[in-house]
């Protein structure tokens, strides 16, 4: 992946029509995967954000976490500029 991405430019993409998340440094696009997400809209409050965090908990709790990653790998469209 070769496209790098900053705060700012994550940041303008918060709407469920356009949605970006950051998730250990790497940029993802779920704005196709969002009316599929079983958490329904929640992901939204992670929109144009570093979810990092709120992943963590997921993975914590081992919720189906091999599926995530195979969508994540999918989704990626780039890394956060250091």
């Amino acid at each position: 992946m070769s496209a790098e991405y900053s705060m700012n430019e994550v940041a303008r993409h918060c709407t469920a029509d356009d949605l970006w998340i950051i998730f250990d440094g790497k940029v993802f696009d779920m704005t196709a995967y969002l009316s599929s997400h079983p958490g329904g809209n929640a992901m939204l409050r992670q929109a144009g954000k570093d979810a990092t965090s709120a992943m963590r908990l997921v993975q914590m709790h081992g919720i189906a976490w091999k599926t995530i990653e195979k969508k994540l790998e999918e989704l990626q469209i780039g890394t956060l500029k250091r």
